[in-house]
């Protein structure tokens, strides 16, 4: 019998579903070795599957904002979570590269509406009074997976293998649709103006805040992104990382995420949005310098790069949260298709620019560190020396609690 108001099964499904779409790419950032061996293809194919996974991720926000509209945001994220079970058991069955490849993209294809549907979800089923607290839970949700997936892959990888890996994450997923499935989600007061999809992505590209906050969130998944997908050549070949001690230099890089996303929510009673975006981006700016530094004093060896990824990783725990706060301050109607076109700009920027980085066969420490460090030069630099937001007195960060 399902439950008709959020009880215990609700927040624990939310949970779930936004856990999915970072496991689905944490868990699978150790094992670009052994797939690159098992499918005898060279490891820049393999990182490419990560960009095929992006894409996958970016068409399924834009479906998952649409349709959220149309037949309801709980029956869009238990039909993706039925298709990113497939994906998965579909890839741990894999004999070729591209039938992997393929799997890959429906995995993202279908897990990753939870991006956009979970934020719906608690809009429509919760009072405002008790949305910060189940939002804060998310967000922390987030934050963590990212930590602890890389490091629990690079663990489960010689035991286990990768088809086992990801069948349990395939086995997750059916988890996750049998509590969507267990309650009831109110559909909520429609937010929508009657626009046509085009008339609402015109609006939001003449909207220049709605624009700036994208364009902030897509710089620095653009950098995270590519030092998880791309790194695999300069930790593990040029300094001979294990799978595991590969997922732990991840997962402990990522606890500067947490830390930032962290900081953000406790500046946001004190301190404007804009404020903390250029707190994040300087902060950015200091990690990439002391890159440069490290490097160059010391050479291509692990501290030089784990340290400075640290920071650059807590700007970018800043920035997220606080562009996704600009998201819910700058568009008030139509936020499911709103909300899909952001999370796309998000996901397509990553896929291009780690298709772009993964172009380059062998690419070492310096070389990483370089394509990690353009991003964040550019938002530091599109951020302080621009008026690329609107400077409004009181334009509070308190929303960034709230995504």
């Amino acid at each position: 019998m399902k439950s008709s108001r959020p009880g215990i099964l609700l927040p624990a499904a939310l949970l779930s579903a936004v856990i999915v779409p970072q496991l689905g790419l944490g868990l699978m950032t150790p094992t670009v070795a052994k797939l690159a061996e098992e499918f005898r293809v060279p490891h820049e194919a393999i990182q490419e599957t990560f960009v095929v996974y992006m894409i996958g991720y970016a068409l399924s926000v834009v479906l998952a904002g649409i349709l959220a509209d149309r037949i309801g945001a709980r029956r869009v994220q238990i039909s993706g979570l039925l298709i990113c079970a497939a994906g998965c058991l579909l890839a741990a069955l894999s004999d070729s590269f591209y039938l992997f490849a393929v799997a890959r993209f429906m995995q993202a294809l279908g897990g990753c509406v939870g991006t956009v549907t979970t934020r719906l979800i608690v809009k429509s089923d919760y009072p405002e009074s008790k949305r910060l607290r189940i939002l804060t839970t998310l967000a922390s949700a987030i934050a963590l997976t990212p930590c602890i997936a890389p490091l629990l892959g690079g663990m489960l990888l010689p035991s286990l293998g990768w088809r086992w890996m990801m069948g349990g994450v395939g086995m997750f997923n059916l988890a996750a649709l049998v509590l969507f499935w267990q309650v009831d989600t109110s559909p909520g007061a429609s937010d929508s103006t009657g626009r046509s999809i085009i008339a609402v992505y015109a609006a939001n590209f003449r909207n220049a805040d709605y624009l700036a906050y994208a364009a902030g969130i897509s710089l620095v998944w653009m950098s995270y992104f590519v030092f998880l997908s791309c790194s695999t050549y300069a930790l593990q070949t040029e300094l001979g990382m294990s799978s595991l001690g590969y997922g732990a230099v991840i997962s402990l890089c990522a606890v500067g995420y947490v830390i930032g996303s962290t900081l953000a929510r406790a500046l946001s009673a004190r301190w404007a949005l804009n404020e903390i975006l250029l707190l994040g981006s300087r902060v950015g700016m200091a990690g990439c310098m002391l890159l440069g530094i490290l490097l160059s004093v010391f050479g291509s060896v692990l501290p030089a790069l784990l340290i400075p990824m640290v920071l650059i990783l807590l700007s970018v725990g800043m920035v997220i949260p606080a562009t996704q706060a600009g998201l819910l301050k700058s568009v008030s109607r139509d936020i499911g298709i709103s909300s899909g076109q952001f999370f796309f700009f998000q996901m397509a920027a990553g896929a291009g620019y780690g298709l772009l980085v993964s172009s380059f066969s062998e690419l070492g420490v310096r070389g990483l560190a370089l394509f990690i460090a353009i991003p964040i030069v550019v938002l530091f630099v599109f951020l302080n020396m621009s008026r690329a937001l609107s400077k409004s007195p009181d334009e509070q960060l308190k929303a960034v609690s709230r995504t």
